[in-house]
């Protein structure tokens, strides 16, 4: 009689067991809820995952649970879409105009490269540094050395500070107006800030320095240089924006068409 009496006693203790962490679940469903409905979907995926690590028997919560779940995807899947297609519709004016004020140099068999007015190719016959961006928004920077040294890297230094370019191997010879011409490439992921420090330091000297592997030599940017190389920094910029915003809109619109069929295959309301 005992035996039988404790093991009623142990059964009902863990009914009310049982009872008591559903009841700790739901309470953590509830305030996901209305986190949800307040728009905090951080604090509701945070009071979802509680529910998924510490009640793994709650199944009719967990699964209630992870039907709100897809609504919190969801519904920031479309906060996203709205957030970036705003991004595109105000950079995609402001693109435009910028547009407007540069020079699209065409490229045979490539994407034509924007440059500034100031540094068009008829323009090319002093040492200088120039900025070209292309229709994909893909920077390059090109250093130009008026005579003979064979510079592979340079150097610019302004306020006591300095930013220097990694060697390049996309070297090139020419000749402009009888002169000889040395031109060093460098991709946007080797241009290491050049641009962005020249824009920071706009109405200082500026120096730049050509870099070879036996001699270097030193001259300070015109300041109709320095001008244009702000100017397409600025504009490599906002481009930049703007091809970003264009695929976070796209990936958030794929993310919201997955997760409507997975709301539709669950039949989640």
């Amino acid at each position: 009689m005992k035996k039988t009496s404790l093991l009623i006693l142990l059964v009902l203790c863990l009914v009310s067991c049982s009872e008591s962490k559903e009841k700790d679940a739901d309470r953590f469903l509830q305030l996901a809820i209305e986190a949800y409905n307040r728009g905090a979907y951080d604090v509701a995926r945070e009071k979802i995952d509680s529910i998924r690590m510490r009640y793994p028997k709650a199944l009719q919560t967990r699964r209630e649970a992870m039907n709100l779940r897809l609504k919190v995807d969801l519904a920031e899947g479309k906060q996203a879409v709205i957030q970036a297609d705003q991004i595109i519709s105000q950079k995609q004016d402001l693109v435009e105009r910028m547009k407007k004020k540069l020079v699209l140099e065409p490229m045979k068999g490539a994407a034509g490269n924007y440059v500034s007015p100031l540094q068009t190719l008829n323009k090319i016959g002093h040492n200088m540094l120039r900025v070209q961006v292309d229709e994909r928004g893909l920077l390059t920077l090109t250093s130009i050395y008026c005579g003979k040294m064979n510079h592979r890297a340079v150097k610019v230094s302004a306020g006591g500070k300095s930013v220097q370019t990694p060697t390049s191997k996309a070297f090139f010879e020419s000749e402009c107006d009888g002169k000889k011409l040395e031109e060093v490439v460098f991709s946007q992921d080797h241009e290491v800030g050049i641009c962005a420090f020249i824009s920071q330091h706009i109405g200082q000297p500026i120096e730049l320095t050509y870099i070879a592997s036996n001699k270097s030599q030193t001259v300070t940017l015109q300041p109709q240089d320095v001008q244009a190389i702000s100017a397409m920094y600025d504009f490599y910029l906002q481009l930049k924006v703007l091809n970003d915003a264009r695929v976070h809109y796209a990936d958030a619109c794929e993310k919201v068409k997955f997760i409507n069929q997975r709301i539709e295959e669950s039949g989640v309301k």
